[in-house]
């Protein structure tokens, strides 16, 4: 049995306590890793493997003795207290351009655009307008890249999952979507590391990954020399492996059943957002698709929330050549199909998007930076304006937190107390009893979970009643939809 730490860490079984600095004793320990895999990826001794924790959560074990000296996991872990922030990583690979802007929020960038995909089912099988796949097809096509390391169907962790390097344009088409799941990128960092093996790759990946994976290119010039481009995915936060085995027993598949899982499903849907889950067991019987409206309580309680997240203030992640996320905008809501919104931070990605729309491959235009914000507002406010009375919270209880670009805000806490209180006992509960109710005791296990969310419940309802005083339009918007 694994040993509790902090608010929902576990140590993986079996691992091994080492006093020298690394990830393991210094990030794993505390209850801070979010199980991005760089450190085991870069590792020169192969020292450090990813395993899956008894709470879900995936981090790296050690399972070999450390040099004394060497601290290269440290120095590429995106929650390492000596990293560098996702400012002057930004600044240093897109500070030199003349026609850079900055947005507090988005950091760097040279344009925004919103859009989709015109290319054969890009947009069917995408999580918004299917741009990012059709980016990366570009890129593929024009020789510009030898191959796309990405997250697709695989064996992962436990036969869910995987990354991947991927050359071939069906291959690239089948891993579109979004899988809200944990997995490494140790083995394809690896792989992109190895000596006499040149090419090139584009990786796409969530704000955390592609700073680890930022922090990896300074230190190794194999990887800084053979990674052309990152594309970063804006994330409000990432759940763990409980999560989608707790959604696939509501959607009638028992976890050990699990064998795959679609988790933005677009059919019979009316408008964007509302998109389904469905689980696919061994067997290939297919659960139940169950809307988002009726599981996104799960999602914005923090249900599974990887502990590390709590801590993170990299919405659109800004150390990306191009950000991408869902027009969650009125004026977008209405089209199932989804629209993309788009950062381009690297000014050789503008030109393609230019031809992709001159050639008939895509709808683009350019869109207000402010648009792009607003399209985030609730996850702006979650993980840059909330952070500071988490970082308060953990203070309180004496938990190691690590160094962000908030400091611990005691006003904030006092004024948010109630919500940041409630989602850390979600995290840590949710986490906690699932192995031990499990599906068969759903129905309590929900219960619970239900009564401990209920001040988050009467605070949304709450704030919809002050949005319609304030704007009674809201109201028919809310009557339509239903």
């Amino acid at each position: 049995m694994g040993l509790k730490l902090g608010v929902g860490g576990v140590l993986p079984s079996g691992m091994k306590m080492d006093k020298s600095r690394q990830v393991v004793a210094d990030i794993v320990e505390r209850g801070l890793c979010c199980g991005c895999g760089i450190c085991a990826g870069v590792c020169p001794n192969r020292n450090l493997e990813m395993a899956l924790c008894g709470n879900g959560d995936i981090a790296p074990i050690l399972v070999g003795e450390c040099p004394s000296g060497c601290q290269l996991c440290m120095q590429v872990c995106p929650f390492g207290p000596q990293s560098k922030s996702e400012d002057r990583l930004a600044k240093t690979r897109f500070g030199c351009s003349e026609e850079a802007k900055f947005e507090k929020t988005v950091g760097l960038y040279l344009e925004s655009f919103v859009g989709y995909s015109l290319v054969s089912d890009h947009r069917a099988r995408g999580a918004s307008g299917g741009m990012a796949t059709w980016l990366l097809e570009s890129l593929v096509r024009r020789g510009l890249v030898d191959a796309v390391v990405c997250v697709g169907e695989g064996k992962g962790n436990d036969g869910l999952f995987e990354y991947k390097a991927v050359a071939d344009i069906e291959a690239l088409r089948g891993a579109a979507g979004s899988r809200y799941y944990p997995v490494s990128v140790a083995e394809a960092v690896a792989l992109m590391n190895e000596k006499f093996k040149e090419a090139r790759y584009a990786v796409v990946g969530l704000p955390c990954v592609l700073k680890g994976l930022h922090l990896a290119m300074e230190a190794l010039p194999r990887l800084r020399r053979r990674i052309v481009y990152t594309l970063g995915l804006t994330c409000g936060h990432m759940p763990n492996r409980l999560y989608t085995e707790y959604l696939a027993s509501i959607s009638g598949i028992p976890p050990g059943h699990l064998a795959s899982a679609k988790y933005r499903l677009k059919e019979n849907t009316g408008r964007a957002g509302n998109f389904k889950f469905q689980a696919v067991a061994k067997n290939g019987c297919v659960g139940v698709a169950i809307p988002f409206s009726k599981i996104s309580n799960i999602w914005s309680d923090g249900y599974f929330q990887v502990n590390a997240c709590n801590y993170c203030d990299d919405v659109f992640a800004e150390v990306a050549d191009a950000t991408f996320m869902d027009a969650w905008l009125p004026e977008y809501s209405h089209d199932p199909q989804g629209h993309s919104l788009i950062v381009v931070r690297h000014s050789a990605l503008i030109p393609i998007f230019d031809e992709g729309v001159r050639a008939g491959g895509c709808h683009l235009k350019s869109l207000p930076v402010s648009k792009i914000v607003e399209s985030q507002s609730g996850v702006i406010e979650n993980k840059r304006t909330l952070l500071g009375a988490r970082l308060h919270a953990a203070s309180k209880r004496g938990c190691h937190v690590p160094v962000k670009r908030s400091v611990p805000d005691a006003y904030t806490y006092r004024r948010f107390r109630r919500k940041v209180e409630t989602q850390f006992a979600i995290q840590e509960a949710s986490k906690g009893l699932w192995p031990i109710l499990g599906p068969r005791y759903l129905f309590a296990y929900r219960l619970y979970l239900w009564t401990l969310s209920l001040p988050l419940k009467l605070g949304r309802t709450s704030d919809r009643a002050l949005r319609v005083l304030k704007s009674p339009s809201l109201l028919l918007r809310f009557i339509r939809r239903v």
